[in-house]
């Protein structure tokens, strides 16, 4: 059975964490610098929990949308994809909770495709994988593009510069392989990385999956720089967790990478 408090509180505060957290997180998209207007050419969704768990990250990424003149605006009240719902029907192997979780998707994405017509958007940003996993099945439905932040940035990022070596782990994306989301584009992140110059990749074996402790460890045991590199704030969650007890490992995600290339202020 899918969380029924969960689900409540996405109907009734937009996020899964409940009306308790919607000023804390709000005030932590203002501190980063995120703006909302009335009109814009794209609206962002930026997730519930990634201001918490990836907040140098998502400063980045509100850096790089202003360097490359994006016409944006976050949503007046946000709604939760229902990832962690499709997580826990897969995990449990349970049709039932999945089925109810692509219907749940569908209201919550009604909800923010409201307020997106509203602001007269034509594009639509979305900051996490996890959104995009469950985001994917109206991509086809609606005029609006829908687009996980890599793809737009593949679009505007013309190269930089940074002296690092680094292993690049892609993620393994097996849940999103179960509810049949087309591939991620993984293909635009590995474009933004060919275009940093003085950038050395080491590619770590996507096939582990970070999410199974037995896989986690001879991921983390694969690691051969102090630097890691992945496309998806879950993977980052998990590998920084294997990587705890190494001195001087550091895991970043995109955002983070490109704004280093591009202002030559380091890491």
């Amino acid at each position: 059975m899918l969380n029924q408090k969960m689900i409540t509180n996405i109907r009734e505060a937009g996020i899964a964490q409940g009306t308790k957290k919607v000023e804390d997180r709000n005030r932590l998209l203002r501190e980063f610098g995120f703006r909302t207007k009335p009109r814009a050419e794209y609206a962002l969704i930026a997730s519930c929990f990634n201001p918490y768990l990836e907040p140098n990250d998502m400063i980045a990424f509100r850096k790089l949308l202003d360097h490359f003149k994006v016409d944006y605006t976050l949503l007046p009240k946000e709604y939760c994809c229902g990832d962690p719902l499709f997580l826990h029907g897969i995990n449990c192997n349970s049709d039932e909770d999945v089925k109810e979780a692509r219907g749940l998707a569908a209201e919550f994405f009604a909800e923010n495709l409201r307020q997106v017509r509203e602001i007269g958007a034509s594009k639509i940003i979305l900051y996490c994988a996890g959104c995009d996993m469950v985001f994917d099945p109206f991509k086809a439905t609606v005029p609006e593009e829908i687009l996980w932040h890599p793809t737009l940035f593949a679009r505007f990022f013309k190269g930089g510069k940074l002296k690092l070596k680094a292993d690049y782990y892609a993620g393994c994306h097996r849940y999103r392989r179960s509810v049949k989301a087309t591939p991620l584009d993984l293909d635009s992140v590995l474009e933004i990385l060919s275009r940093i110059k003085g950038l050395e990749l080491s590619h770590l074996d996507h096939e582990l999956c970070c999410m199974n402790a037995d896989e986690l460890k001879p991921l983390g045991e694969s690691v051969k720089h102090d630097t890691v590199i992945t496309p998806c704030s879950g993977c980052s969650m998990f590998l920084r967790q294997a990587l705890k007890e190494r001195e001087g490992s550091r895991v970043f995600l995109l955002s983070e990478i490109m704004w280093a290339a591009i202002n030559g202020g380091g890491l």
